[in-house]
């Protein structure tokens, strides 16, 4: 084998690495400047001056705003789908299961992503396609969940409903800061989810 052959393969493999961190700085960047300024507030430049680069690089890697705030929600994504299945691995379905599993790692997750949350939010309003795909990966977290009794669309559907409603609360209470009783709060997402998701693994009628 050459030495010209055995070059390019190593050449690709830096500029490779070269682009992924660069991928990471941006995102880094995007998300100190939409902590700083808000979604708003923050523009295309003050994020390429952040990371001390140029358009021409950001626009290599990112369509425009909306999109380097769906790319770093998708950083959050793991954790989330994590999250999620927690539920499945419960030795057994109680609301006190259900009640410490909101209290301690769902309002924990939003507390900790809620940069990336409210970027993610004014994008979708701003852009049509990071909306779709902000569906998308609501679904898939479901999918993911492995919950019993989402094999079937019904099913599916029932729990792609309950996140969402989950997620709209959690953002508008702990993104947005609107005031709620917290004991009140989780007493009652407690019984909601106990209900419904004992309705999954017993088979929701159609």
């Amino acid at each position: 084998m050459s030495s010209a052959t055995t070059a390019a393969p190593v050449r690709n493999a830096f500029r490779e690495q070269q682009r992924r961190e660069a991928h990471e700085r941006y995102l880094l960047c995007a998300r100190t400047v939409f902590e700083r300024l808000g979604y708003h507030g923050a523009t295309v430049a003050d994020i390429v001056e952040a990371a001390n680069g140029s358009r021409a690089t950001f626009y290599a890697h990112f369509r425009d705003k909306a999109d380097i705030a769906a790319c770093l929600f998708e950083r959050a994504l793991p954790a989330g789908a994590a999250m999620y299945h927690r539920v499945a691995e419960f030795p057994e379905l109680t609301r006190e299961h259900m009640r410490a599993w909101l209290g301690e790692q769902v309002l924990g997750f939003w507390a900790q992503y809620r940069v990336e949350v409210e970027a993610v939010n004014h994008a979708m309003g701003a852009d049509p396609a990071v909306a779709a795909r902000h569906y998308h990966w609501i679904a898939e977290a479901v999918r993911l969940a492995e919950w019993p009794g989402t094999g079937e669309r019904v099913g599916l559907t029932r729990a792609t409903l309950l996140v969402l409603q989950l997620e709209r609360l959690c953002y508008h209470w702990l993104v947005r800061g609107v005031e709620h009783d917290r004991e009140l709060m989780l007493d009652i997402l407690a019984d909601v989810w106990f209900r419904e998701l004992t309705l999954l693994r017993e088979g929701a009628p159609r």
